[in-house]
């Protein structure tokens, strides 16, 4: 698998997660999330997870579910420091 989308449905984010390979050719997962903060502005969460080889990455992506998600944006927000008008979890 090299794509997924989950969405949480408490806030109706959408996580999207894509494997691919970095210029180095290490196989990576991009985890994405678009969402809406207090003030209006719309950022994008990011992170990127390396791995040692395709079948890791692609149980990553397999085994991702909603309560991964809901850690992912939990742990963006707070990094971030963005407040959000629904709880994330």
């Amino acid at each position: 698998m090299n794509f997924k989308i989950i969405t949480v449905p408490e806030t109706q984010t959408e996580v999207c997660l894509h494997r691919d390979r970095n210029e180095g050719g290490e196989e990576i997962v991009r985890i994405t999330a678009l969402v809406i903060s207090l003030t209006g502005t719309e950022p994008m969460l990011e992170t990127v997870v390396r791995f040692a080889d395709a079948w890791s990455a692609q149980f990553f992506v397999e085994d991702y579910s909603e309560t991964s998600a809901k850690g992912f944006l939990r742990q963006c927000l707070e990094e971030e420091g963005i407040r959000t008008g629904r709880d994330c979890v």
